[in-house]
């Protein structure tokens, strides 16, 4: 048989089913209100109203069915753990996936633990104020509620982005331009795609799966998850609304756009980032070979890339690649976010360490002429437990520290209840330590770029 008797079934498998990849993730669809989405966006928006509806679901006040489906998501975490750590049934023990879903660390034993003690309490309303108050568990449950939705449905998609050798050929063309501004390879590009126009989660997921894959070295990943997960521009655009800078999110989104960039040639030059081991994972090696000449053009290059990619899918990996995804996010996820986030929150709520330990960020704000700068320095700190507190404490804020503070909680990235839970989980070798001290670099480094460029582009 021919090359090119092989060739057209392959682009041809690799065109459609990448093509749909691309409408399902990195399409941008105007929402009939002025904004965008992708065409996930939009069905998990719809499910989201469909179960959590404004007069309640099935037309009873105040249900929401979401916290139910957080509920069970969390037991079956829960009960999975104690039974592997205890009574070790054979299903698990003899499954690769059930067993590291539910053979854990002692930490995440805890933290499943925990997650299950407040899901109950918040579900039946029975106890402490602190855990189940409006200003703690019960707003980390409607965001977990919403981020759960996210991981049921983002699985479903997935594959047709990165199995079908659309990371293959992009990577290909854009190689060089993306290994000189931020040591990458080209494939990394798919990553940034995928966060701003779906959602920080999913860059993560293609970044540990490239890796686990022999498609991204130690120190790639690493680079990749923290500087391309970024959140995506709908759940930008509820950060400004829920901040108060409604009219202004071009231009705050611009402002971010160019300091995430800035930051990413940056980052991965400077310690800890630079300091990663740049290997494969030892048990499946590198798999990829980007730098291999075709003798051709750079497109028929990145063609044949694809091509190979595309050949290697049956529906026994696809299917694969689903389970894993539902695995990961669903079960090892939704209680590290509950609990981290309710816990961090009552830290912020209920002392005054938060306070405390930023006093030196106010210092380094007053520098810069950022309004009240002491006032809000907190808001430069929590966001390293969960993005979305930051655009909680700005809402009174001067308007000119609203959106500089209101930028850097996006541009920081890294945040324990998601993305940070997301790199902990994998084979990254990034822990707790590694990852704050990246969160602090880049919210020193973020801070004069934002303020610059603020003064030059935003006007209230």
């Amino acid at each position: 048989m021919s090359n090119s008797s092989e060739t057209k079934p392959n682009a041809g498998k690799f065109l459609i089913f990448s093509l749909l990849g691309i409408f399902l993730f990195l399409t941008p669809i105007p929402d009939g209100e002025g904004a965008f989405n992708i065409f996930l966006g939009m069905i998990i928006g719809w499910i989201n109203g469909f179960f959590n509806p404004a007069g309640g679901f099935l037309g009873i006040e105040g249900l929401d069915f979401r916290h139910w489906i957080v509920l069970a998501i969390i037991t079956v975490s829960f009960c999975g753990t104690v039974a592997a750590q205890w009574l070790k049934p054979s299903f698990i023990m003899n499954n690769p996936r059930l067993k590291n879903t539910f053979v854990v660390s002692p930490l995440y034993f805890a933290t499943r633990i925990i997650a299950f003690a407040i899901v109950l309490m918040l579900i039946t309303g029975n106890g402490p104020d602190s855990v189940i108050a409006a200003w703690t568990g019960d707003v980390m449950i409607d965001v977990v509620a919403g981020i759960a939705v996210i991981f049921i449905v983002l699985p479903l998609g997935l594959p047709f982005l990165t199995e079908f050798g659309f990371m293959e050929f992009l990577g290909t063309l854009v190689r060089k331009v993306v290994r000189v501004l931020f040591t990458l390879p080209g494939r990394a590009s798919v990553d940034l795609l995928a966060s701003w126009f779906g959602s920080s989660a999913a860059s993560i997921v293609i970044t540990t799966g490239q890796l686990d894959k022999g498609y991204y070295t130690r120190r790639e990943a690493a680079v990749s998850a923290t500087n391309f997960a970024t959140v995506s521009i709908p759940f930008t655009l509820v950060v400004v609304n829920t901040i108060g800078l409604d009219g202004h999110f071009f231009t705050f989104y611009a402002v971010m756009g160019i300091t995430v960039l800035i930051l990413a040639m940056i980052m991965p030059r400077i310690w800890p980032l630079r300091g990663i081991t740049n290997t494969y994972v030892e048990d499946v090696g590198k798999q990829i070979q980007e730098n291999e000449d075709t003798g051709g053009s750079l497109f028929s290059a990145a063609v044949t890339s694809a091509t190979k990619k595309a050949n290697a899918v049956n529906s026994k990996t696809f299917v694969s690649s689903i389970k894993d995804g539902y695995l990961s996010l669903l079960l090892d996820l939704v209680p590290i976010i509950l609990a981290w986030g309710t816990l961090a929150l009552m830290v912020h709520e209920l002392t005054d360490v938060l306070d405390w330990i930023s006093q030196p960020m106010g210092w380094y704000l007053n520098i810069f002429q950022v309004p009240d700068a002491f006032a809000y320095a907190p808001a430069t700190l929590v966001g390293f437990m969960d993005m979305f507190i930051p655009a909680l404490l700005l809402g009174n804020a001067p308007i000119n520290t609203q959106f500089i503070l209101g930028v850097l909680s996006i541009v920081q990235l890294i945040y324990l209840a998601e993305t940070g839970a997301l790199i902990i989980k994998s084979k990254i070798p990034l822990g707790v330590g590694k990852l704050f001290a990246i969160f602090m670099i880049r919210t020193i480094i973020a801070i004069p770029i934002i303020v610059v460029l603020t003064s030059f582009l935003f006007n209230p």
